[in-house]
This record gives structure tokens, C-alpha cells and sequence, in this order.
């Protein structure tokens, strides 16, 4: 940016980006001027303002303005402008961060929300709403957070941290906050890794595509195109502060979250493989979490777990499915009263008899509509009964009754 010569200048222009995109400043207001083609559609006037009022005007509009070209840095492959308001100590990791950005291939929009800490005079902390597309996903918008630190220094204004909240708001745990990484593209597949591990990015693309084959046999509704497969030797990628699911599964399907207010449809999910290798079956279970993943979290737990082990189930011999099967024992079978959610093989049993009485088709539909309909007990009660023409008390009879 061309220097800020004072927090109260009438008016700082700033060329963003070879080609005449320029962008003005205000002291009076709290926008800037840029065009939409710039920011593919979003202008800095949609900014979030401060709630409480307290962010110097000057920090914010530079703040907005430094975030505009963030974005376009991205956009145009413009590591130089990218950085260009970074303190030097912090180049390294923001380079490597750009770098990853442009080989998971993304269009970009950054959006200051609330002042979050230390906001004295021109200097501050601020939560940003990342907004990104994935290019060639066929997924909407998704959005993450991540906490930037900013100061006006003899009028010129640097980013002078990017890790201020990684704790409060468990941000910087994208697959490119960790680097260097390399992408795998295929036409049904996405694999990223650490960077030099082709070898196992190209076997990891192949089970997977042979997994969703097997999974799309099995579910005939709604999935993602394409997964996005993260297998990267760092342990936090993708994971919250405090951790809410178990380190030791070998497999985690993560929400993309839609940006989208008051929705509880996520854009997408990420497949993270928390394993060095992974059998056929533990695959073909964790893209059967992924696929239905964007029609919303209405389901109960028996259902999307007993989905996946009943999908599992198929990719095993069958001895094993025999031995998976024999898990519960007849005693157990007839004590169930219920359907519990923390029962993978009381989830799967469930799923069998319903696909048993009512057929594959029927339950993937009713899956579908409660996934984005089931708020409450009533409304999934009544829409297990729409969709598969039985009741949580007559399915529960029907898994004790196979104990036989």
C-alpha cells in the first residue's frame, strides 16, 4: 500500500493490482472503495463493522483494504501482493500459507468481523471470516476463521501476527496451515499430502475411487463429486481446541461450514485420514459419512453410524461380516429397549432391519429427510414412519426379534 502518511490523511489511494484497480480510503467512512470484479462480487461495503465502536477508522479501513487485496493476491497468483502488508519475521510462514492456498486451487474472499483483543488506538486483533470456493469441487461457499493482528507504524500498516487466536477460535488447522503440501486432482478425487509423498497421494486416489463405487451402490441419494481426501503426517489438522472426537479413529469426515446464516446444511466435509493406511472397508465407511454430509446434522446417530457400518459390512469377506454380525450376542439383542447412539453395533443391526423391511431406497430417502428435517423426537419419529412405514418401538422390536 502507498504509505498512509498519518491516520487522519483526507484521502489514501492504494493501486491493489496492476491494471488501474485502485482503491480509496476515508478517515469519515468506514468503507473503500473497490470494484467487483476485483473481489468477484463482494465489495468492501458488506464488511462487518465493529459492534462496539471502538476500532480506530483508520485501522479498520486499511485493515478492509489490506484484506481486498488478500484476496486478489490469491486470485491472480500474486505472491508480492499477497505479502505485501506483512511484518518480515512472519513472511516465511504467510509465503508458505499463499503457496498452499494456490496448489489446493481456491478463489478467496477475507472479511473483518469483530475487534476480538488489544485494541489501542491503531493497533488490534480481529476475527476474519475466510470465505472460500474450492475451484472444481462443485461445492458452494465455505467459511473458516482465522485471527489476524494488525498496527499502523509510522502510517503504514503491517500484519503483525497470524496466530493471536488460534486458540480461542481453534483457527489455523486448514489443510494449508500446514505446509509444504502437494495436491493430487483427479476427476473424482482430491488428495492432499505432505509434500514429496506422490506415491501414497496416488494409492490413497485409487482406494478412494474405488470406495465411492461400493458406497454408490449402496446410497443412492444426495453426495459430493468430489472428496476432498486430507492425509497429512500433522495430527491437528482439522481438528477443534479442545479436541470433540477420538484421536484414534482411523478416519474423520470434518463439516465444510457454509457461510450462511442460520443454516445447518454445511457445504461440504473433508475425508482425514488419521492412519498411515487404511483397509478397503475403513475407507468405504468414512466416504459414506462424507457423501450425505451437506444435507445437514438432523439425523440421529444410530442412522448415519449404522449407514456407514452397514456400507462397511459390504467391502468385507464374508467370514468377517459373519464375525462383525456375531458382536452382539442374543442376550444383548433381546435387552435392547431402545436405540442407542453410542452403539456402533446396535446402529448396524438397526440399519439392517430397516433396510430389511422397507429396502435400500426407501431408508436413503428417509436419511435424506430427516438429515434436514429431524429438529426433535416428534419429527423423527414421524418421518421414520413417512418414509420406511415403521416406528422407532417397532424397529427396536425388529432387532430383538433377529436375535433368532
Amino acid at each position: 500500500m502507498r504509505g498512509l502518511r498519518g491516520a487522519w490523511t483526507p484521502v489514501v489511494a492504494a493501486l491493489v493490482v496492476a491494471g488501474g484497480l485502485w482503491l480509496a480510503i476515508t478517515p469519515t467512512a468506514s468503507t473503500a472503495r473497490l470494484t467487483s470484479e476485483a473481489t468477484r462480487g463482494v465489495t468492501l461495503t458488506t464488511m462487518w463493522p465493529s459492534r462496539t465502536g471502538d476500532v480506530d477508522p483508520g485501522l479498520a479501513n486499511a485493515v478492509d483494504a489490506s484484506l481486498a487485496r488478500r484476496g486478489i493476491a490469491v486470485e491472480t497468483n500474486n505472491e508480492k501482493l499477497f505479502l505485501q502488508d506483512v511484518v518480515p519475521a512472519l513472511k516465511p510462514r504467510q509465503t508458505q500459507l499463499f503457496r498452499n492456498l494456490r496448489a489446493v486451487g481456491m478463489s478467496v474472499v477475507y472479511r473483518r468481523a469483530e475487534p476480538w483483543e488489544n485494541l489501542k488506538g491503531q493497533q488490534g486483533t480481529f476475527r476474519v471470516s475466510m470465505r472460500f470456493t474450492l475451484q472444481g469441487s462443485r461445492l458452494g461457499q465455505v467459511a473458516t476463521d482465522v485471527g489476524y493482528s494488525y498496527a499502523i507504524r509510522k502510517g503504514r500498516l503491517w500484519m503483525t501476527s497470524d496466530r493471536a487466536l488460534d486458540q480461542e477460535i481453534g483457527s489455523n488447522r486448514q489443510p494449508w496451515d500446514f505446509g509444504p503440501i502437494a495436491v493430487l486432482r483427479k476427476p473424482n478425487v482430491v488428495v492432499i499430502t505432505n509434500q514429496g509423498q506422490s506415491a501414497k497421494a496416488q494409492r490413497l486416489a485409487t482406494e478412494t475411487i474405488t470406495a465411492a463405487k461400493r458406497v454408490r451402490a449402496v446410497w443412492p441419494g444426495q453426495l459430493q463429486v468430489v472428496p476432498y481426501v486430507v492425509a497429512l503426517r500433522e495430527p491437528q489438522v482439522l481438528t477443534e481446541i479442545p479436541p470433540t472426537l477420538p484421536g484414534a479413529e482411523p478416519a474423520q469426515v470434518r463439516a465444510m461450514l457454509s457461510p450462511a446464516i442460520g443454516t445447518i446444511q454445511p457445504a461440504g466435509g473433508w475425508v482425514v485420514l488419521r492412519q498411515t493406511t487404511l483397509t478397503q472397508a475403513q475407507m468405504t465407511h468414512a466416504l459414506m459419512h462424507l457423501l450425505p454430509v451437506r444435507l445437514g446434522d438432523g439425523a440421529p446417530h444410530w442412522l448415519a453410524e449404522g449407514m456407514a457400518q452397514y456400507a462397511e459390512l459390504q467391502a468385507l469377506p464374508r467370514a468377517e461380516q459373519a464375525a462383525k454380525r456375531a458382536e452382539l450376542t442374543k442376550e444383548q439383542l433381546a435387552q435392547i429397549t431402545r436405540l442407542p447412539d453410542d452403539n456402533e453395533a446396535i446402529s448396524l443391526r438397526a440399519v439392517e432391519q430397516l433396510i430389511a423391511k422397507a429396502g435400500v431406497k426407501r431408508v436413503t430417502e428417509y436419511y435424506r429427510q430427516v438429515a434436514r428435517r429431524g429438529y426433535n423426537d416428534a419429527a423423527r419419529d414421524r418421518l421414520m414412519q413417512e418414509y420406511t412405514g415403521l416406528t422407532e418401538e417397532q424397529l427396536v422390536e425388529s432387532v430383538r426379534g433377529s436375535a433368532g
